[in-house]
């Protein structure tokens, strides 16, 4: 058996579906809503789901290691 060396893949994030996502989930709850954003926001990359996560009002960001907030507080100053 070989491995294929060629194989290609696209992955195309809709960061607007997250943003939607979220906003759907903080009106539910009433309560200050966090997004997880752990693992380069789950292989999704901080870098382009921490700025629609905070245009769409999220303030609260959990992550699991301190380099993760160092890359949020950067994106997210506030």
């Amino acid at each position: 058996m070989t491995a294929a060396t060629d194989a290609q893949a696209r992955l195309t994030i809709d960061t607007n579906a997250v943003a939607r996502n979220w906003r759907a989930l903080a009106s539910r709850t009433g309560a200050e809503t966090a997004a997880v954003v752990k693992a380069n926001a789950y292989g999704l990359g901080i870098d382009a789901v921490a700025p629609a996560l905070l245009a769409a009002g999220c303030r609260t960001f959990c992550v699991a290691l301190m380099s993760e907030g160092f890359a949020v507080r950067a994106l997210a100053p506030d």
